[in-house]
């Protein structure tokens, strides 16, 4: 018998499928496309865009705690279209199909390898989004079905899109900036479908998820953001909270050639629908940076509070991949929380011509960590990490990633090294 999430997931792709066969229907031809005097956009069904993403990914990762380690060899492949406008209306649908290509020595976590550290590349053929726009208020678009969404930083709400299998939502949502200086942003999430895919147990999350974010433009200061995320997971209970801050952000030259940014941000966590513990828990995070000449240097300190140990400040919905640390130790914030001091440097390679033109626009990062806890000030371990991706003309990439936690008194020595090839069109 169906689950309740693989109906959700058929009605979701009727509705697409049916709204575009209407609009193939009446659509004009993208020779009579056209501005209607309303002010609502006609361009006719025919004149959007397709797409087709594909990266290959073979991930290393050994585990102290682990007797094997993990060898993952997985190819994603997405293909994707959005229609043209049609009186106001858009639509898109994307598929998303992850196959092992090498070897599968790892625990994808469904696959039951636990002698393996966790690859959580799931082998799986999904509806990645499949959605409906409208265009017909002044300034304003609401959008209804299957969508991704990376909200600012993503340290809230975001797509995972460093998986293979990407996290993405099913409800709908408003932005709009029809009041001066400010841009609105309303969401609705009454399902997660998350990066373990549907064959997960965890796969799915049926939620009551509120999101209502306010954003200014720019201002003497920076831009003011203000934000109050109520997430309300049924099916993980322990993961719901309300989360209530802001943040200003901006950046200032400093001469010809030197560039300083900045991003200073609070927050406040509470229990929130049917979590099991009443805990408040605070969050912060500054972060300046000094750019020149593609170089850039930032020394971060993040805080994700506890509340005397019962409970932690946790984002279940985050792209946390990008956040403390590449080894994703941190993914679930310690009941005692989590200080994360650490400096990155990054540089850039700009356009070139003559023997290193081949090295264009490459990026070189890197990271180093410390992580302490909130509660009790127990030093949880240190973290180096490097990257670099490699355009290689104008469709294809490599990357490489590295990543090496050394545990003091929190979970056990770990090293990955990942290399992937991707081609988006």
């Amino acid at each position: 018998m169906p689950s309740r999430y693989d109906i959700l997931a058929r009605s979701s792709s009727w509705v697409v499928v049916s709204a575009l066969l209407l609009l193939l229907v009446c659509t004009t031809p993208p020779s009579m496309a056209q501005e209607r005097p309303d002010g609502v956009p006609h361009t006719g069904i025919m004149n959007g865009e397709i797409w087709f993403a594909s990266r290959y990914r073979y991930e290393f990762v050994e585990q102290a705690d682990k007797p094997a380690d993990a060898r993952a060899s997985t190819l994603r492949i997405a293909p994707g279209f959005e229609t043209g406008y049609f009186h106001g209306f858009r639509a898109a649908a994307e598929g998303e199909f992850v196959v092992q290509v090498g070897p599968g020595d790892y625990n994808d976590t469904i696959n039951g390898k636990t002698q393996y550290p966790v690859v959580a590349d799931v082998p799986s053929s999904e509806l990645d989004q499949a959605y409906l726009e409208s265009f017909h208020l002044p300034g304003t678009v609401i959008k209804g079905g299957r969508y991704a969404e990376n909200l600012d930083n993503m340290r809230y709400v975001g797509s995972v899109a460093w998986r293979q299998n990407d996290q993405t939502f099913d409800g709908a949502k408003v932005t709009t900036e029809a009041f001066p200086g400010v841009t609105a942003l309303y969401a609705y999430i009454g399902n997660v479908n998350r990066i373990f895919s549907d064959d997960s147990e965890v796969g799915n999350l049926n939620s009551n998820i509120h999101l209502m974010h306010l954003k200014s433009d720019p201002l003497p200061l920076g831009t003011l953001t203000g934000y109050a995320y109520l997430m309300d997971i049924y099916d993980a209970p322990a993961l719901s909270n309300a989360s209530y801050g802001g943040f200003v952000e901006g950046e200032r030259a400093l001469g010809s050639a030197v560039t300083f940014d900045y991003r200073v941000e609070l927050a406040l966590q509470t229990d929130y629908g049917d979590q099991p513990v009443q805990y408040d828990a605070p969050y912060a995070r500054v972060a300046p940076g000094l750019s020149w000449e593609g170089f850039r240097v930032s020394p971060v300190y993040e805080l994700l509070g506890s509340d005397d140990g019962k409970a932690a400040f946790q984002t279940p919905l985050a792209t946390g991949h990008i956040f403390n640390g590449f080894a994703d130790i941190f993914l679930v914030t310690p009941a005692t929380g989590l200080q994360d001091f650490f400096v990155e440097a990054s540089y850039k390679m700009p356009e070139k011509g003559g023997s290193l033109g081949w090295l264009s626009g490459l990026l070189l990062l890197t990271q180093y960590h410390e992580f302490r806890s909130d509660f009790r000030d127990i030093a949880y371990g240190s973290e180096f990490d490097a990257y670099a991706n490699l355009p290689l003309g104008y469709v294809f990439y490599a990357e490489v990633k590295y990543a090496n936690y050394r545990a003091d008194e929190y979970a056990t020595n770990t090293e990955k090294v990942i290399f992937g090839f991707g081609y988006v069109y």
